[in-house]
């Protein structure tokens, strides 16, 4: 007799960039054509997984012209940059239904920061963060006070906490294939993640945008 699969090796099989067609088709038919969205389908796959384009390329999957028009635009972000779409679940606890959110990886700066990749967004900052240690003469070390200025601690730990949540996700996957950035930091690489700190909400940009204008500001005067 055939052993049921457990949800540890169903999820392990949507991990799987190489074989995973089948079972993303699944969940975008299920998703995009029927209303419900609850139950243990649901339940069973990963919060997480990237699908790659040509799975979903030419294909019409959703009834709503609108739900199309977003997996046709995915479906192009994510070949312009030889790269996956992210399927990202999510749960209404009090109403128990899910629901999916589209991304496209590798996320690169100049990227629309939202909830879902923000820690990539903030993965990289910290690599930011390490190249101006090993090169402040180029932006400034932004770590020189951060012994004796507790508010500079709490926003570099607020912001290493932020990138502690892409931990889990390398687990699975290598980091090119979920960020994209140039390690030796052109000017044009530190000017859209100046625009992308700029341009979002989410917790700790400004304060480290108007940190890091500081710390230039003080390097040129010197």
């Amino acid at each position: 007799m055939q052993q049921p699969r457990s949800v540890d090796q169903v999820q392990r099989n949507y991990y799987d960039i190489d074989n995973n067609a089948e079972l993303a088709l699944e969940v975008f038919n299920a998703y995009y054509r029927t209303l419900n969205h609850s139950g243990k389908f649901y339940d069973e796959f990963p919060d997480f997984f990237l699908v790659k384009p040509g799975v979903l390329e030419g294909r019409e999957i959703a009834t709503r012209s609108s739900d199309q028009l977003l997996l046709d635009d995915s479906i192009k972000w994510a070949r312009a940059r030889n790269g996956y779409i992210g399927v990202s679940k999510h749960r209404n606890p009090k109403l128990g239904y899910y629901w999916l959110e589209l991304s496209v990886a590798p996320f690169m700066l100049g990227d629309t920061v939202t909830a879902d990749n923000k820690g990539e967004f903030f993965f990289i900052l910290t690599k930011f963060i390490e190249f101006t240690k090993q090169y402040p003469k180029i932006y400034g070390n932004l770590t020189a006070d951060i012994d004796t200025d507790k508010d500079l601690a709490l926003m570099f730990n607020g912001i290493s906490r932020m990138a502690e949540r892409l931990k889990e996700t390398l687990k699975i996957y290598p980091e090119e294939m979920l960020v994209s950035f140039n390690p030796k930091w052109p000017i044009t690489q530190f000017q859209k993640m100046l625009h992308s700190l700029k341009e979002n909400d989410q917790e700790w940009c400004e304060l480290f945008f108007e940190y890091l204008i500081y710390v230039m500001g003080n390097k040129s005067k010197s």
